[in-house]
């Protein structure tokens, strides 16, 4: 196996303006990598890409960018660091009265002049991410998608290792975004390039993203790859930012009906992942054999993660604290991740449809 080189190195990085925005911030991305930062609104996210890009000057710490220090420098050298970054935002941005061609070769046009050079590489770029045939066309020719695709090819020019992406399909139709998506993945993998990006869509996170970076109050309280973020969340901002994006919730009536603490006689619901490592074991059966006790399965899915398959189960089982703690921990020597939703009365317990 290749080594992993590091792409960015952020070192104790902090942010302040009146309040501090970001707060010892540590952080590596291996090159070729594509890491998304959620969080909430407020959270810092904008404000780190912006220190990513070179827009902001962090208070306190260091961004490495390719083995080159890319903060407490020059101009001229933070300028020449900043050329091997793209950036792609929510709002195109691209020139109307510029042809789609004109409107990739504009950056470079701005600091080597016109050239051969750039006319074909921007041709390239354009073939590249599926616009042969428009370049001559407008911007007010082309659809939402193929707008961002000639904002990501403009992003792409040049000598660039990373992309910055900040909400870049929020103003698009899902279809489109999953296009745009895949596009990102093939450009990730044929250029080599390192893609991090900011996004409030869970579901994009889930189909682009290697690992998953979560900021609260300006501070990373968590990070992993992306099936373990998903599957099993550590932080409660992380669980709450996923909650609805791989499972239904059980109806609104019914979640009425849920107790907090178990009471005398009551059921406990858990919800269940199955990855696709334990999907093919009899684990509802082995575990109705081992702890003598009745599980009603009440509602079940498939979902993904990117390539991956996974399934989940919300059951009902009658509480006893030694059992359901035994089976807790069986189910995570099983490579299932289990959550106690919380707890109904025994009687009318299993009325799911009252």
């Amino acid at each position: 196996m290749e080594p992993h080189f590091l792409s960015i190195i952020i070192k104790n990085l902090g942010k302040s303006y009146n309040v501090a925005i970001l707060k010892d911030i540590n952080l590596e991305v291996p090159q070729n990598q594509i890491l998304g930062i959620i969080g909430k609104s407020g959270a810092g996210k904008s404000t780190l890409l912006r220190c990513l890009n070179g827009l902001e000057q962090p208070t306190t710490g260091t961004i490495t960018i390719d083995n080159q220090l890319f903060t407490g420098v020059s101009d001229k050298e933070r300028r020449r660091i900043q050329h091997k970054i793209g950036n792609v935002f929510q709002s195109v941005n691209l020139l109307s009265r510029l042809t789609a061609l004109e409107n990739v070769m504009f950056p470079l046009k701005l600091f080597k002049g016109n050239s051969k050079d750039i006319h074909s590489q921007a041709l390239k770029l354009l073939h590249l991410v599926g616009l042969n045939g428009k370049e001559n066309a407008y911007p007010s020719q082309l659809s939402g998608g193929q707008a961002q695709r000639v904002a990501i090819a403009r992003a792409l020019m040049g000598d660039v290792s990373l992309l910055l992406c900040d909400e870049f399909t929020s103003a698009l139709d899902f279809e489109t975004s999953l296009e745009i998506l895949e596009l990102l993945r093939d450009l990730n993998k044929r250029l080599g390039v390192t893609i991090i990006l900011i996004t409030h869509d869970m579901a994009i996170v889930r189909e682009i993203c290697d690992e998953v970076c979560v900021l609260e109050a300006g501070q990373i309280v968590e990070k992993n790859d992306i099936t373990s973020i998903l599957l099993h969340p550590q932080h409660t901002v992380t669980k709450s930012l996923i909650r609805h994006l791989i499972t239904k919730d059980l109806p609104h009536h019914l979640q009425e009906k849920l107790n907090k603490t178990p009471t005398d006689k009551c059921f406990a619901l858990l919800r269940l992942f199955f990855s696709s490592k334990a999907a093919g074991d009899p684990i509802i059966a082995s575990i109705v054999k081992t702890y003598d006790v009745p599980i009603n399965i009440l509602l079940g899915s498939l979902d993904h993660i990117r390539e991956t398959a996974f399934g989940s189960l919300i059951v009902s089982i009658p509480f006893e604290l030694e059992k359901i703690t035994n089976i807790m921990k069986d189910l995570d020597q099983r490579s299932v991740s289990a959550e106690i939703l919380g707890y109904f009365p025994q009687s009318g317990g299993h009325s799911w449809n009252s």
